[in-house]
């Protein structure tokens, strides 16, 4: 079964099931968009959609408190 076919059997008994299993379901869909892999750590290890977000958080609120150096000091340490 493809994609459309299966999308519009969803969409036909998504009126028809109960509770627990709607629960069921989205705990799935969930837990399939939280643990996708969406880009790599610098060792090479994945990194999911949750860790990302995080980084992200941690690198803006280093540069908001002025925690960081230029591209000009990094190639310097690099030498």
């Amino acid at each position: 079964m493809g994609t459309v076919e299966l999308r519009e059997k969803w969409k036909k008994s998504i009126k028809t099931v109960d509770v627990r299993f709607l629960q069921m379901v989205d705990a799935l869909y969930e837990g399939y968009f939280k643990n996708e892999i969406v880009a790599h750590h610098p060792d090479g290890t994945p990194m999911t959609r949750q860790e990302y977000k995080t980084a992200i958080d941690v690198a803006e609120a280093q540069i908001d408190k002025g925690d960081f150096i230029s591209a000009e000091e990094f190639e310097r340490e690099e030498n």
